[in-house]
């Protein structure tokens, strides 16, 4: 005795082949999103990680720049402070032999 198929088999089946195709499709763009998200994460850790290196890098040119400034400051001065101190023992010596130096007034 044949198996009788019930009258609606073919749609049925149908919509079981539909189900599992649609949950196939969700599950691979579910995948797809995943993969790009995890594409991004990748990517920003890895120029997170250059990014970081050119800030610091950027922050310690900046900090040699101003060690720069200020030491250069600090030898004008001490320049200027030795020449002063030259000019007033060369006005010395010159007062001892009894001789002056003219300053010109600007």
């Amino acid at each position: 005795m044949a198996m009788k198929l019930p009258p609606d088999f073919v749609i049925q089946r149908r919509v079981k082949e539909n189900t599992k195709y649609a949950e196939a499709s969700e599950y691979c763009s579910k995948m797809v999103k995943i993969a790009g998200e995890t594409g991004w994460f990748e990517q920003k850790v890895k120029f997170d990680f250059e990014d970081n290196q050119k800030r610091e890098t950027e922050a310690i040119n900046e900090e040699l720049e101003q060690a720069n400034i200020e030491l250069k400051k600090r030898r004008r001065n001490r320049m200027k402070l030795l020449y002063e101190n030259e000019a007033r023992t060369w006005e010395a010596e010159l007062r001892e032999l009894g001789l002056a130096v003219i300053r010109q007034m600007a």
